[in-house]
């Protein structure tokens, strides 16, 4: 206990909460764009690739959760091998999607589960890595190396003609 009677954790806590509040009301200029939305928690046993190419039929409604990402504002995910940063504000969607070269595209969230850090693909190394502190994931979203120990999401994706769907279950 300090002298006052005011416990150092307490002050400590009441000042998180206060910055907390801050960053949620919009204070701190630029700041706030950094707050990371927590994406689908992944489904356990899923498989090893939550993007089928086998899947059939056209996808759901947007009131289900697909969101539809024109290839023409990514054209480098049309040829196998590209890849891409998809973000979709209105559908709180930030993925990196891959042109996988089996001809099935695959999406995980963009933020690494360790540090917050903005992941990107490796393709040389075929994997999707954190620059922050070197955690490695598979485009399942499978940890392929730490220190993140919790997956990122994965999502369905499905080509339909010229748009690329993605589900981010609601």
């Amino acid at each position: 206990m300090e002298s006052g009677g005011v416990h150092r954790r307490e002050a400590l806590c009441t000042l998180l909460r206060g910055t907390c509040a801050l960053a949620a009301l919009g204070c701190g200029g630029d700041w706030r764009d950094a707050v990371v939305l927590p994406g689908p928690q992944p489904v356990p046993d899923a498989g090893p690739s939550p993007a089928l190419c086998e899947d059939a039929g056209p996808p759901g409604t947007s009131g289900e959760g697909w969101v539809e990402v024109p290839l023409s504002e990514h054209p480098a995910l049309r040829e196998p091998g590209g890849h891409d940063r998809v973000r979709v504000p209105s559908a709180l969607l930030d993925v990196v999607v891959v042109h996988a070269a089996d001809g099935c595209y695959r999406a995980v969230w963009r933020t690494c589960t360790h540090g917050d850090c903005e992941v990107a693909w490796d393709g040389a190394l075929g994997v999707v890595e954190c620059p922050c502190h070197g955690s490695r994931f598979g485009l399942d979203g499978q940890v392929l190396r730490g220190p993140a120990s919790r997956p990122l999401a994965a999502y369905r994706t499905l080509r339909v003609g010229d748009s690329l769907f993605l589900l981010r279950p609601r």
